[in-house]
């Protein structure tokens, strides 16, 4: 009856959290990056972005442990995004927006979460190249990330779009050409959570979380490329009305990607991956996205 009871608990914390950072799963929504990102475009250049992405958890962590393979959260996210390329006291800089949307869907054993659509918080973020060195494909960019509490949220519901909170996030990110075909990048991120005062079982505040990314790419020719990611996440401690969740995040995950150029001013690319390792939260077991871009 014990065990039974603290299932049902967890189930309730961790689709709380699935709710809160729902979207931070999706790779252009929290401060992951996909390569080739950290390499500038020329000033006044536009860029329109849409990305389609599916995800699916098929199991439940807790302190490194499984405690649940029947349940489920099935994760739909659109990205529409927008990015300007301009120069500032000899350096380039862009300018971004990013609108989330997309759903939510609980079924297993935690279906009693249910599912909730709409739109997720805007995001503004903009990075500034401190070293831009084409001749030796040297780029190191700096970028901070505001997410602003203008998403669906109801404080009812398990799960949320939107996370009823002031977010920000700082991240440094290094990319080196090694030979002609082979890029090394690297990125450190730290993200900064305000409080959630209307999460279902009181004030909700979260500790800082950290990210480190590392990517592999390989092209083929200037068109096409395939790449690697490896990431890991730590940190994030919740706490519900002043009672800790022992709830931190150390994820291990993969992404593949492929790259294609359609022609000079447009572009696509297919990308899937899973979590490699969970402590605490859903594992995702398959991760699936196409983004389109633009150049306007």
């Amino acid at each position: 009856m014990a065990k039974a009871w603290t299932s049902r608990r967890l189930f309730t914390k961790f689709g709380i959290i699935a709710g809160l950072a729902g979207l931070a799963a999706a790779p252009a929504v929290a401060v992951k990056f996909d390569a080739g990102d950290y390499v500038p475009a020329p000033p006044g250049t536009n860029l329109l972005l849409l990305y389609m992405q599916h995800a699916s958890s098929d199991s439940l962590w807790a302190n490194g442990h499984k405690i649940d393979d029947k349940a489920r959260l099935d994760t739909d996210v659109g990205i529409f995004r927008y990015v300007g390329f301009g120069k500032v006291a000899g350096m380039t800089f862009d300018y971004q927006i990013l609108q989330p949307f997309g759903s939510l869907r609980a079924s297993g054993s935690t279906a009693s979460l249910g599912s909730t659509s709409g739109v997720g918080d805007t995001i503004l973020v903009s990075t500034l190249w401190v070293v831009n060195k084409p001749q030796s494909g040297t780029y190191v960019g700096i970028t901070p990330y505001l997410y602003i509490p203008d998403g669906n949220y109801k404080a009812t519901r398990a799960l949320n779009l939107g996370e009823n909170r002031w977010k920000g996030a700082m991240q440094g990110v290094i990319s080196q050409q090694i030979t002609k075909h082979w890029i090394a990048e690297g990125a450190a991120d730290a993200t900064f959570y305000g409080d959630n005062d209307k999460a279902p079982d009181g004030p909700l505040k979260q500790h800082k979380m950290f990210e480190f990314q590392g990517w592999a790419r390989y092209l083929f020719d200037p068109k096409t490329e395939v790449n690697m990611r490896v990431s890991y996440t730590t940190g994030g401690d919740t706490s519900l009305d002043g009672i800790g969740q022992n709830d931190s995040t150390h994820t291990w995950s993969f992404l593949g990607t492929l790259r294609r150029s359609l022609d000079a001013h447009h572009q696509i690319m297919i990308q899937g991956g899973k979590d490699i390792s969970v402590r605490n939260g859903f594992k995702e077991g398959m991760r699936f996205q196409v983004r389109l871009l633009q150049i306007l």
